[in-house]
Order: structure tokens, then C-alpha cells, then sequence
């Protein structure tokens, strides 16, 4: 049995990202950069006013108050889009709208605030700095600059930023194609009725959710009696369609246990199996090269809060990985306990939690209701786990704690 840190450096060393491809920019969100973003021009890609204003000479405003505002001729106006080569004079001003090309000679706009129109002129009521308000060309990035490097993640500021540089298509890593085995003779599809000793089969539908959640959209998935046949049959039409496999039940040491002795029959290398974490501890993780490709599988217990627990902080940092990103566990902050919790040493404990704020206005770890690995309740209202290390046996109120926040979605 390893560590959970062991478990996961194993991974990261043996995990590989998938393929590239090119994806339309409405398509792309979720998925990871495959290349550097190059920048086909610079921006701005001209000097452009920050505000709606009047593009001014600043020594023609250098006594200007509200008490004695400076008049200056009103020459034309400049939209949006326009082209503009115009020159203006000492004792001129050009009104101008946000993001309109600034002249040359204009060397500040001032925003419309602090000025009137009147006869054709305009009254100005303050002074201003050479380069007040103007966004000049090229102070973001430059042609040719890389902007964004491979390995970022595809959120709605990289598609727009994407289009801002022209851009219709982008290269991307593949995301990998998964398919799911849940394993039992007791499981019934949600809807039908149960007879005694069956229950609804919630791990496929509880997998599915978060693998949609982190843009994979379609997986394949097969319920595996408990024979030995139906366990091989079902693994080996997973592993026919699908980059990554991912298991729940029959992993452990049962007399109708067949998910490590089928997969290594199948030509799978075993990398470990169990590790000393709690819910979660008869995990398998294996590698399968066939064809020229790599594929993984994951075998997961079957007791369903064990299953999200150990997808979350062991198969969710694979699936970055393929899929181009970085591998790293969820995020972990540091916080204090706000109740006592004891275990026997020897395993992690990922405790289910709720972050709350005290009266003196500390956050604090409250274990939720429902702390066994078959009581999803539990999970289901928490919004941390926190991490009970390996030797301690008791944490009393007020004890800090490491506590990986939950998100499905990264």
C-alpha cells in the first residue's frame, strides 16, 4: 500500500498527453492550448482614446479651471472606426468617441465631463497630461510577442482573445475519450423498480457528472456482472473505445473481486493498487499499451462517496494531464478545525466538510453529517475535504488543517 502522495507522483510520471487537434473557437472551451498564442498584431493596434472625449494639445489646457475654463475651436468628430490623419492646431480640439483612432497631434483626450459645447467650440474646465487617456498602440503586446503559451486552459477571456487576433480555428489537445465499467450484481438502472438486496446504480451517473463537468461530454458506459466472463467482456469493449477507463467495484479483495486479475490478463501493467487514504483505499491504476497507444484505467471502490472522493483527488489530476494541461491536485488552503475528529493512524482521512466564518470573523472546517463512504449526503453538501494526515489520530477545535477546496470543474 503507498502513500496518496506516492500514488500521485506515479501518475504524473506515467500519464502522457493525448494528441492534437484543431477546434473552431465556439467549440474550444474547456480544452487546453496545444500551441503558443503568437501575436498577429499588436495591441492596440493603434493609439486609441480610452474614453468619450476631446483630443486636445496639453499646453493649450494648462490654466484651465472650473472657474476659467479654456475655449478651443470644435474642428470635427471621430467615431469608432474611422480613419483619422487629421492635424490639429494650437487653440483646436477634435471630439472623440471610446476606442476611436487618436491623431497624431492630439496628445491627451479629456473626458466629456469636464467640458461643454458651445457655438461650435468647447469649453474645457481642467488640465491634462500629455498621454491622459489615450491607450497607445502596442503597450499590451507587440506583433510577434507570444501572449498565452501551450497548456492553458480555454476559458471565455482565451476565446476572445483568440478572435481578437483574428483567429477562426486554434490547435488544441484532444480530450480523452472515456468509458466507465460499473461492476455488480445488485445494481438497477434509476427508474425501475427494486427488489430486495438491489440498489440503484448512482456511481455511473456520479462519474458521468463529473467528467461532464470537466467538458467531457460523451463516455461510453457498461454495467459488469460478477463473473469473471461478464468483467473481461465489458473491459475489453471498454478499452476499444476509449483513452481512459475508469471502474467502480470489484477492486478489492472479494471472492467476486475480477477487476486487477482481468486487467492484467488483458495485458494491462499494474502501476499500484490500494493506497493509505480513506474513503478510497483499494484504488488500481494501470497501463495498457496496444496498437501503438497508451491507455489507462482506473478501478475505483464501488461504495459511491469512495468513488466521487477518489475521481476528485486522483483521477481528475490525470485527466488535466491528457487532456494538455498541467497535473495538479486541486487547490489546498490551510484553515483551523471547528470540531474535534479522531481516527486510527495510518491513512488519510479526506473528511467531508463545510467552510464556515466564526463570530470573531475566522473561517473554519466543519465535518458535515454522514462521514461514511456509503453516505453521499455527506458529500453532497460539502464544499471541502479536509485532509486528516496519515498519523495523526485526533484534531481538536481550532487545530489548523490542509483542506483541498472541491471543484468538479477544474
Amino acid at each position: 500500500m503507498i502513500t496518496y502522495e506516492e500514488a500521485l507522483r506515479l501518475i504524473e510520471k506515467h500519464v502522457e498527453p493525448l494528441g492534437k487537434c484543431e477546434a473552431r473557437l465556439e467549440d474550444m472551451f474547456g480544452a487546453y492550448l496545444a500551441e503558443d498564442v503568437v501575436a498577429t498584431m499588436p495591441s492596440p493596434q493603434f493609439d486609441n482614446s480610452a474614453v468619450d472625449g476631446y483630443g486636445v494639445r496639453a499646453n493649450d489646457l494648462a490654466a484651465a479651471s472650473s472657474e476659467a475654463p479654456k475655449e478651443l475651436k470644435l474642428v470635427t468628430a471621430i467615431a469608432a472606426g474611422a480613419p483619422s490623419d487629421l492635424q490639429i492646431e494650437s487653440g483646436q480640439a477634435v471630439k472623440i468617441f471610446t476606442g476611436a483612432r487618436v491623431p497624431t497631434s492630439c496628445q491627451a483626450v479629456v473626458m466629456r465631463e469636464y467640458c461643454r459645447e458651445e457655438n461650435g467650440n468647447v469649453l474645457i474646465e481642467c488640465t491634462t497630461q500629455p498621454g491622459e487617456n489615450i491607450r497607445r498602440q502596442g503597450e499590451e503586446y507587440r506583433k510577434g510577442e507570444t501572449v498565452l503559451h501551450a497548456g492553458i486552459k480555454v476559458t471565455p477571456p482565451v476565446v476572445s482573445l483568440l478572435a481578437s487576433l483574428g483567429h477562426v480555428r486554434f490547435p488544441i489537445f484532444e480530450k480523452p475519450r472515456v468509458a466507465l465499467v460499473v461492476t455488480g450484481d445488485e445494481l438497477v438502472e434509476p427508474g425501475h423498480p427494486l427488489k430486495e438486496g438491489q440498489i440503484y446504480n448512482s456511481n455511473a451517473y456520479g462519474l458521468t457528472a463529473a467528467l461532464n463537468a470537466l467538458g467531457i461530454k460523451e463516455c461510453t458506459s457498461f454495467i459488469a456482472r460478477d463473473t469473471r466472463e461478464q468483467t473481461s467482456e465489458c473491459f475489453k469493449k471498454a478499452l476499444e473505445q476509449s483513452d481512459l477507463v475508469i471502474s467502480s467495484g470489484g477492486v478489492s479483495v472479494g471472492d467476486h473481486d475480477y477487476v486487477k486479475e482481468t486487467l492484467e490478463a488483458l495485458g494491462a501493467k499494474t502501476i499500484f493498487w490500494r493506497i493509505a487514504i480513506k474513503p478510497g483505499k483499494p484504488v488500481y491504476f494501470g497501463v495498457l499499451e496496444t496498437g501503438g497507444k497508451r491507455k489507462y484505467i482506473f478501478g475505483l471502490p464501488g461504495n459511491p462517496v469512495s468513488v466521487l472522493v477518489t475521481f476528485h483527488q486522483i483521477v481528475k489530476p490525470a485527466i488535466k494531464k491528457m487532456a494538455g494541461g498541467a497535473f495538479s491536485a486541486s487547490r489546498s488552503v490551510r484553515l483551523k478545525t471547528g470540531a474535534r475528529l479522531k481516527k486510527r493512524p495510518g491513512r488519510v482521512d479526506f473528511v467531508r466538510g463545510t467552510l464556515m466564518r466564526e463570530e470573531n470573523g475566522d473561517s473554519a472546517a466543519i465535518p458535515t453529517r454522514g462521514q461514511e463512504s456509503h453516505m453521499l449526503s455527506g458529500l453532497a453538501k460539502a464544499d471541502a475535504l479536509l485532509h486528516f494526515a496519515s498519523e495523526a489520530e485526533q484534531l481538536e477545535p481550532g487545530d489548523p488543517v490542509d483542506l483541498t477546496l472541491i471543484n468538479w470543474a477544474d
